[in-house]
């Protein structure tokens, strides 16, 4: 966060606006994980009108940061004060990630600058109403904030379970075009960023497959590939947790040798560490 060299004009300004606005309308939901969220329009509406009222103004541009694309979000006032906030986007050559980027960077950065609440788990309504009434905010208790941890972790696997049933270029298309879409991604919150690393892992191993596939492999090949493919199995029945199969799932080694496995085998090792997965997950709880 960087601001102009006084603020006072501009403090009082916003101060006097969010005395005035209410948190923005919870006006999509996430089909996928039933969680609800304000769109970016709807939280345009809920500040304007005041923000206009009192001499504020919101405007975002796109900018360049340490060799990568930022979208840079300014409140600005009438007498010149402002204050501005920085958000680095990732880097990518696909329009559909970009936008579905663009548009998660947008409404947060522009709700956060403004002082409201957009999603449904942060408590922002009754955080609101009770500063307006001079009371400090509920907070919540220890086990909400679990359950919360907890439900975005569920959601994390329920997508990579998703993607672990796609086999091919174009069924993996299908699902960012019909699933996958801005809307969806805008309201997965902070995993959104882990669920498009999963994405663009599981299309460099697609296309990996692809490329294998047009090679002709002798009999050698088959029973060094047949051999891997035991040997991996074998050590996803032999781990004992849930962490150690998940970061060996996440080595380097084991990508190298899935990726260099036919397609048939790299679903049969992938279906054992997610059987496995699922009966440790089981036996945690």
């Amino acid at each position: 966060m960087s601001t102009s060299e006084q603020i006072n004009e501009l403090v009082g300004a916003l101060a006097k606006a969010q005395s005035e606005m209410e948190n923005a309308p919870l006006d999509a939901q996430n089909p996928h994980f039933r969680s609800k969220y304000a769109t970016l329009a709807a939280i345009r509406n809920a500040t304007m009108p005041t923000l206009t009222k009192n001499g504020l103004v919101v405007f975002q541009t796109i900018d360049t940061a340490d060799g990568g694309l930022c979208l840079v979000t300014r409140l600005a006032h009438t007498s010149g004060q402002w204050a501005r906030s920085v958000y680095p986007l990732p880097t990518t050559s696909k329009p559909h990630e970009m936008g579905s980027a663009l548009t998660y960077a947008r409404r947060y950065s522009w709700a956060a600058i403004t002082g409201i609440a957009a999603e449904e788990d942060d408590d922002g309504n009754a955080g609101q109403d009770a500063a307006k009434n001079g009371a400090p905010p509920p907070k919540r208790t220890r086990a909400e904030i679990s359950e919360v941890a907890n439900r975005k972790r569920q959601e994390f696997r329920d997508v990579t379970k998703d993607l672990l049933q796609i086999d091919s270029l174009t069924a993996l298309d299908r699902y960012e075009r019909e699933v996958l879409t801005p809307e969806f991604m805008a309201g997965l919150g902070q995993i959104q960023w882990s669920v498009e690393q999963k994405v663009g892992e599981r299309r460099r191993e697609l296309e990996d497959w692809q490329k294998a596939a047009e090679k002709e492999p002798t009999d050698e090949d088959a029973r060094a590939e047949a051999e891997m493919r035991d040997e991996m199995i074998e050590h996803i029945q032999q781990t004992a947790t849930e962490e150690d199969l998940l970061v060996w799932r996440e080595s380097p080694d084991f990508r190298s040798d899935l990726a260099s496995l036919p397609k048939p085998m790299q679903i049969a090792v992938r279906r054992a560490g997610a059987t496995k997965l699922e009966t440790l997950q089981k036996a945690a709880r």
